[in-house]
């Protein structure tokens, strides 16, 4: 029911040429979700701040597809809190996780066109707005958490923030994590890369996901995640892939999923991800209040993804899961056709380059 809230509003809204649940700052001639090449690009300017007597209460729609016990949905309670305390309750956060408002595309999609005011997705939702975002979940590019976290929140923070994705209606406040990504499966344990041949795995519709395992001899299928356990138990695929915590909250040994590889394959993270024309209706202050939560929020969601996952293998083992420990190293010889895919999709060979320098200056020493 409150999706179709979601939906019937973002058809007014779209039909109103309501812009982004709030009017635009005085001065702009923007249209916001505007795609680029239709219409003009949206201004990414923040707008001055607005005297202390004019703010208005501001009210955040939070969209996500963490189930209850997850470390996304503790860490958006964490937003919640934290926005709500530092703003002395003038904002305030709504939350609808476990897919409550569609699939991370429709999510995406709303926030672009104002109908919520943010949603937490990945870096595979966000490549479909700018394509460098397909990078940072190329195969098995990592050698660990913290490795990632340099990455992400350096280099790459500051390579994306050109305005390419505020053009396409969409902000990202910041990453925070979900995790290094494993493969679980019906048929039989996975010890060694020619073990995923033939098996039927479902990935999100993510070229990174796809082309990880085509490239080893996988049947691929997309299923939306809201669908998956369905799936699962109807045999319509043989295994997924996920992080250790969506895996074992989800109750994946339920959809006969007997045995889980630590593939580590990918690391992403899930990102506070805006509605453009609504973060520029913000006062500077409101914008900082934000960036703040988020921050606690995704320090809060880092530790516990890390802390968690040895405890979640030994519960996940305790339902009579066998747990596999992979050489990463041979999966990782395997990966060059996907990178190369990867890098197609992204559409300019020269950014795969710099990405992968940009991982190599950022290994720990």
């Amino acid at each position: 029911m409150k999706r179709a809230f979601v939906l019937i509003l973002a058809l007014f809204m779209m039909l109103g040429m309501v812009a982004c649940g709030s009017s635009e700052p005085a001065g702009s001639t923007t249209t916001p979700g505007a795609q680029t090449g239709d219409k003009p690009a949206e201004s990414t300017q923040k707008p001055a701040d607005k005297p202390a007597e004019s703010v208005k209460p501001v009210k955040i729609i939070l969209g996500h597809f963490g189930a209850p016990n997850e470390p996304v949905s503790k860490a958006a309670e964490t937003f919640k809190q934290k926005v709500e305390e530092l703003s002395g309750g003038a904002m305030t956060v709504e939350i609808h996780g476990n897919s409550e408002l569609g699939n991370a595309p429709e999510m995406a999609e709303q926030t672009r066109i104002g109908a919520i005011q943010a949603c937490l997705v990945s870096q595979g939702t966000l490549d479909k707005f700018d394509p460098r975002y397909a990078l940072v979940t190329a195969p098995y590019v990592y050698s660990g958490y913290e490795h990632a976290y340099a990455v992400v929140d350096g280099p790459f923070a500051e390579w994306v923030s050109d305005g390419v994705l505020e053009s396409k209606g969409l902000h990202n406040v910041g990453p925070w994590d979900y995790g290094f990504r494993n493969l679980t499966n019906s048929v039989r344990e996975v010890k060694k890369p020619s073990d995923v041949a033939g098996l039927r795995i479902r990935t999100p519709q993510e070229v990174q996901k796809v082309a990880c395992f085509e490239t080893l001899g996988a049947t691929v299928q997309q299923i939306a995640f809201n669908e998956l356990i369905s799936a699962l138990k109807q045999g319509t695929v043989d295994g997924q892939e996920n992080p250790i915590s969506t895996i074992y909250n989800n109750s994946m040994w339920e959809a006969n999923q007997k045995y889980l590889s630590l593939t580590r394959h990918t690391w992403e993270s899930v990102n506070l991800t805006v509605c453009n024309s609504w973060w520029n209706s913000l006062t500077g202050e409101q914008q900082k209040i934000i960036e703040e939560a988020s921050k606690v929020a995704r320090d809060q969601m880092r530790q516990e993804v890390q802390s968690s996952e040895q405890d979640y293998i030994q519960k996940l083992k305790d339902k009579g899961v066998i747990v596999t420990e992979v050489n990463l190293d041979e999966f990782k010889a395997a990966m060059a056709p996907a990178w190369d895919r990867v890098a197609e999709y992204e559409g300019n060979p020269d950014h795969m380059k710099k990405f992968l320098e940009m991982v190599e200056a950022a290994k720990p020493k």
